[in-house]
């Protein structure tokens, strides 16, 4: 409590925006984290559509070779959606390749504020104080360098936005490849597991105690 008397106004009011900063990231976080896992959901009805005719016909009477094919053919799902991004992130870098291989330069400084994609962002200085032996920022930034294009960043203008693009979808392949994993192994679980359950029989009990 005495310390905390004597903190000045400044020093309070940093305590209180750190605090709101932590409470809004954590907002974000839970709302991300459910956003991911009703994405995952939706990407994993799709292993109840691929396994739908194998359950039904009672193709396999064990666990692991009923996941096993289901592993199987999620992986071609995987190849069939993953192919297209995959694509056009070597593309890109093929683009950048043939670049560097034509202007001379191995060293292109994708993001480079100067002679890259950072081009066009401006260049920010934040002001900072010193808080209980941290180092923290404690207002606006002023703009040092405004935002800009600039001709000799033009292959970074091409060249970031396609990878980025490849990237994300390939990332969206990715988790849908897991979701539809982790369905396959919960499919495989609620039936045999189960039924291996149901069919062992009950602890029989004597009829007659033994006194």
């Amino acid at each position: 409590m005495i310390s905390l008397i004597k903190l000045t106004e400044n020093d309070k009011r940093l305590i209180i925006a750190l605090l709101l900063v932590f409470i809004l990231l954590f907002v974000i976080v839970g709302y991300v984290s459910l956003l991911v896992k009703k994405i995952m959901n939706r990407q994993a009805s799709k292993a109840d559509a691929m396994l739908k005719d194998v359950v039904e016909a009672k193709l396999f009477d064990k666990e692991k070779p009923f996941v096993k094919f289901g592993i199987r053919k999620n992986i071609r799902v995987f190849y069939r959606e993953a192919r297209i991004p995959f694509c056009i992130i070597a593309g890109g870098c093929l683009f950048l390749l043939l670049y560097c291989l034509f202007s001379g330069n191995w060293k292109p400084g994708v993001f480079s504020s100067e002679t890259g994609f950072g081009s066009l962002f401006p260049e920010l200085k934040w002001p900072t104080t010193s808080f209980f032996g941290m180092t923290i920022v404690n207002g606006w930034p002023d703009i040092v360098r405004h935002a800009a294009f600039k001709g000799a960043a033009w292959y970074s203008y091409i060249f970031v936005p396609v990878e980025a693009v490849g990237i994300v979808w390939f990332l969206i392949c990715t988790q849908a490849y897991i979701a539809r994993s982790l369905r396959i192994y919960k499919i495989a679980r609620g039936i045999y597991r189960k039924k291996l359950d149901e069919e062992q029989p009950a602890n029989p009990t004597p009829s007659n105690p033994i006194k």
